[in-house]
């Protein structure tokens, strides 16, 4: 089971070139690196997924969801005592759509929020503190346009949501 999570980690990440990908494939990346680790981490975490159906045709970056998953485990849910949940919800919008990935692990303070999400914004990146975010985000915008990208809630000790708002692009 492992061996075939981390070939189709592999295989979608290469994705024949193509920087855009349908979220079905971008969502079978996020649960082949959930599926490895969770081997890793045993009885730490649990992980869920909600779709709305209408979205898995729509194009987003490919590797835009799986970062996410990573911070949302290394920096929420590993250092959480007791077991953590990770969930990654799609809701259809009427103009755009939005991915997004909550943990339940230990959030983010306040002043570290707000530098993350200003640095975001802003288009600073400061040393490499959140640069997959950041990459994230300037990917989303430089194919979609300034409107999208990422946004972050966190309350410190309850967990981190982190919403990815993308226009409906479907695939051909």
């Amino acid at each position: 089971k492992m061996i075939g999570a981390l070939a189709r980690l592999f295989r979608i990440s290469i994705s024949r070139g193509h920087e855009l990908i349908p979220i079905r494939d971008e969502l079978r990346h996020a649960e082949s690196y959930l599926v490895i680790q969770s081997y890793r981490y045993r009885d730490r975490f649990a992980y869920s997924f909600e779709i709305d159906e209408s979205l898995l045709d729509c194009l987003c970056n490919k590797i835009t969801i799986q970062p996410l998953v990573e911070n949302a485990l290394y920096h929420g849910i590993k250092n959480k005592r007791g077991m953590g949940h990770i969930s990654i919800r799609g809701e259809a919008g009427e103009k755009d759509f939005t991915i997004t990935v909550t943990d339940d692990g230990i959030g983010i303070d306040e002043t570290r929020l707000r530098q993350v999400q200003s640095g975001i914004q802003n288009k600073v990146l400061t040393g490499k503190d959140f640069y997959g975010l950041y990459n994230v985000c300037e990917r989303i915008r430089l194919n979609f346009g300034e409107e999208y990208g990422i946004f972050i809630e966190s309350v410190y000790g309850e967990g981190t949501s982190v919403r990815v708002i993308l226009p409906y692009v479907e695939a051909k």
